[in-house]
This record gives structure tokens, C-alpha cells and sequence, in this order.
């Protein structure tokens, strides 16, 4: 009852501002450091996003070996180790998709 009331009023104060545009919210463009510190900045966030990514990918396949080889070998703490892993390797992935599409967004694509 509370949410639809704030949820009509905030409805009511948009609609007597009128229409809000946010036209060319895209072309915002973050500028790097000039000079030398541009391609040190562009290497170091580039070797961060492929260090996660080569993480993530190491910590699946170990996870998995750590399943399989719990089932295998009867080793039910190893079996349940890796699959906690591999929940907890899914979710990275899922956070670092999500981390790196919001960076996208507010620092501009093509600038």
C-alpha cells in the first residue's frame, strides 16, 4: 500500500515536470591521462579484465576435477568442495559480467 503511494506520487511529479530527455546520454566519454599514462592505464585494465578472466575459467575446471574426482575416488568433502566452487565461479562470472557492462556504460563505447 505504502510502495503504490510513493510509487503514484513520484509518477505524478514526473508527469508535471514534463518530459526528460536524456538524449546523447551515450557519447559521455571518460579521457584517459594524456601522454605515456594513456597506454599504461589501457595495459593495466586490460591485463585486470584478462587476469579475472583466465580466474575464473581456472577455478571452473578445478571445480569440476574436484567434483568428478570426489565422485570418483569416493571423497564426498572434495565433491562437495567443488561444488561449492563452481556455484562460487558462476556467480564471479555473473558479478564481473555485470561490473564490466555497468563500466561500459558509464565510461562510452567508441569514443
Amino acid at each position: 500500500m505504502i510502495v503504490h503511494a510513493i510509487s503514484e506520487v513520484a509518477t505524478q511529479l514526473v508527469a508535471m515536470t514534463g518530459n526528460i530527455h536524456a538524449q546523447n546520454f551515450g557519447d559521455v566519454c571518460a579521457q584517459a591521462p594524456s601522454g605515456e599514462a594513456d597506454s599504461y592505464a589501457r595495459q593495466l585494465i586490460g591485463n585486470v579484465k584478462w587476469g579475472v578472466i583466465w580466474t575464473i575459467i581456472g577455478c571452473g575446471f578445478a571445480s569440476a576435477a574436484l567434483m568428478v574426482g570426489g565422485k570418483v575416488f569416493n571423497s564426498g568433502r572434495a565433491a562437495q568442495i567443488g561444488s561449492g566452487g563452481l556455484f562460487w565461479t558462476v556467480l564471479g562470472a555473473i558479478v564481473f559480467a555485470c561490473i564490466y557492462g555497468i563500466l561500459t556504460a558509464i565510461v562510452g563505447n567508441g569514443c
